[in-house]
């Protein structure tokens, strides 16, 4: 149950960020294309950063508990430096990461809860997640106040990483204690979920909080055996979405439930689930809410009112407890879910419903990079359960799509191609059944070289859609059952390299992300000299690299983890062998000539 479970803690506030846009088109990756247009924040560095977060509230074992911790500041760190958010592909831009996170709740002047947060990727983002002022059809909804990213809403789930020795004694904090003492520890690392809903991105320069957005989260322990980046619980899916309905009917979308047997309570994330009245606003007037039990025989029974108030979306992170007797515990743990709203002039009044013939399929990591070599594997696992229990020895099945501009899905028009001209048949894919825990395994493996879409767009991205082939396929793959995954091409490492083959691996981020370009110009070489051999490597307090690489900012940059804020590229859209051929050229400099007809 991760975080659904206790103690929680729950914390609100703003983010900031600011992804580059500029290669957010997939014509401006054609090389004719010199002069692309900049979008709305073209020298974005793609940071993101807590802002004026504080912890508002802490839930015990019977529900809200005064605590210490309670209206202390949440923030990231920015160390070694600020979080990164990168998308996978130009072709999907649903599944952004946010890597090398560092979190903190400081308590005092020498105590905090520090951790560093495992890549956190978006799920079920929605992008009608704000009420009407036009009419929900696309030319007037796009076009009306809000527009865009400030209509978007999506939810980030992941671990934070807490070393043993640096853990708060408990009489800091007794739901910090409380929180230690329920936790799993893995690698000398006590390991706490966050979960977190973003919405109302202001992606308008002339915005006075341009760049910013709100956020509302939670914390929880990590139990064993339980998925890590999703809820592996139950699914109350949205009212279905039409954009015939009139402005004033308000969207919804999926939301996570889940029936705790020991405490007899029924616990729902609404914080991604309801429209919202502005953007960043509060949620859509429903009237009363009831949530209601649907047996497959007798009526349904009633479990009282649900709080869809801003006040809870606000305190709790809208996470809301219900209360079970004996008797509807017992339905609960068969029976459908289903959630009404007393207004009966915003649509029908049945605004969620728990679909119980389907089976939950969620995938751990769902962005994957891959090398184009035959040969080459990648792996992800994928939690199957029904009822919030697992299934077990459960076989699924799959399919490969290579992606391009009509594919569902896609986050770009139609009109775009995205097919390499090698793209069919380049990879292929399989699962394994699910295990005793309802676990099973995909494993990607690269068949043939998947080449470029254009000379700046490495390889190929594909969709790898989970279903259970014992009931209707789906008319589209819920985020949670989608992979997808970048297949760079077959770049074979070069030992000896010239300038003008750097300058060619480089020439797309030079020109699609000209934020780091006013920084270090990657294919002016006094530029690249410069930055390649200063400064050494104790600036940053770094041992050499094996191949002896021991100064420059830039192999420092270029050698550091993909979870590292510090990677370089930020996109994280260059192949590792891309990397080592730059690399290759950056020893040839320090230790020798390096290869270069022209330099």
């Amino acid at each position: 149950m991760s975080y659904l479970s206790y103690p929680r803690i729950n914390f609100t506030g703003r983010y900031f960020t600011d992804p580059s846009t500029v290669n957010n088109d997939p014509t401006h990756y054609e090389v004719e294309n010199t002069t692309p247009s900049p979008w709305q924040s073209p020298m974005g560095l793609h940071r993101f950063i807590l802002k004026n977060c504080s912890v508002v509230s802490t839930i015990g074992q019977n529900g809200e508990v005064s605590d210490p911790l309670v209206t202390l500041p949440f923030t990231t760190t920015d160390k070694p430096s600020a979080a990164k958010i990168a998308d996978i592909d130009v072709y999907q831009q649903g599944v952004p990461t946010i890597f090398g996170m560092q979190v903190s709740i400081p308590i005092s002047e020498n105590v905090s809860l520090t951790g560093n947060v495992d890549p956190a990727v978006l799920n079920q983002l929605w992008w009608v997640a704000v009420l009407a002022t036009r009419s929900w059809q696309d030319a007037d909804y796009m076009m009306d106040s809000f527009g865009g990213d400030m209509n978007a809403s999506g939810v980030f789930q992941s671990i934070i990483r807490v070393p043993v020795d640096t853990w708060p004694s408990d009489d800091k904090s007794p739901v910090l204690a409380l929180l230690k003492s329920r936790t799993i520890v893995e690698d000398n690392n006590y390991l706490v979920s966050i979960r977190f809903v973003m919405d109302g991105y202001r992606n308008v320069p002339e915005d006075a909080e341009y760049q910013t957005g709100r956020i509302t989260g939670s914390l929880g322990p990590v139990f064993a055996n339980e998925p890590l980046y999703n809820p592996g619980a139950r699914v109350l899916l949205g009212r279905p979405q039409d954009k015939s309905q009139p402005w004033n009917w308000p969207m919804f979308n999926n939301c996570p439930f889940t029936i705790d047997e020991n405490r007899k309570l029924l616990i729902i994330d609404l914080a991604n689930g309801i429209c919202r009245k502005t953007a960043g606003g509060p949620p859509v007037d429903l009237g009363n809410v009831t949530a209601w039990l649907n047996p497959s025989e007798g009526d349904p029974v009633s479990l009282g009112e649900v709080d869809c108030s801003e006040s809870c979306f606000n305190l709790y992170s809208h996470i809301v407890e219900i209360p079970l007797t004996d008797a509807q515990l017992n339905m609960a743990l068969t029976s459908s879910l289903s959630l009404e709203c007393s207004r009966t002039d915003i649509g029908p009044t049945q605004i969620f419903k728990e679909n119980i013939s389907q089976t939950n399929i969620e995938i751990e990591v769902r962005p994957i990079r891959i090398s184009g070599f035959p040969g080459r594997e990648a792996t992800t696992q994928v939690y199957v359960s029904h009822l919030g229990k697992p299934l077990v020895n459960k076989q699924l099945s799959l399919n490969i799509i290579s992606v391009h501009g009509d594919t569902p899905g896609a986050t770009v028009p139609p009109s775009n191609p995205g097919n390499t001209p090698q793209a069919f048949g380049a990879i292929e894919a399989t699962i394994t059944p699910t295990n005793e825990l309802g676990f099973a395994t995909v494993t990607i493996t690269v068949l043939k070289d998947p080449g470029y879409r254009t000379p700046l767009l490495d390889g190929q991205l594909y969709f790898i859609n989970l279903y259970d082939p014992s009931k209707p396929v789906p008319v589209s793959t819920p985020q949670s059952a989608m992979i997808s995954c970048l297949a760079w091409s077959a770049y074979p490492v070069n030992p000896n390299p010239t300038w003008e083959e750097i300058q060619k691996i480089f020439a797309g981020y030079v020109k699609l992300f000209p934020g780091m370009t006013e920084k270090i110009n990657l294919i002016d070489f006094n530029s690249f000299q410069t930055f390649s051999l200063n400064p050494p490597f104790g600036f940053y307090g770094a041992p050499a690299l094996e191949n002896g690489i021991n100064k420059g900012a830039i192999p420092f940059f270029l050698s550091r983890d993909i979870t590292d804020s510090r990677y370089m590229p930020v996109t994280r859209d260059m192949s590792p062998e891309k990397t080592q051929t730059v690399l290759n050229f950056i020893r040839k400099m320090q230790f020798g000539t390096p290869n270069s007809s022209d330099s």
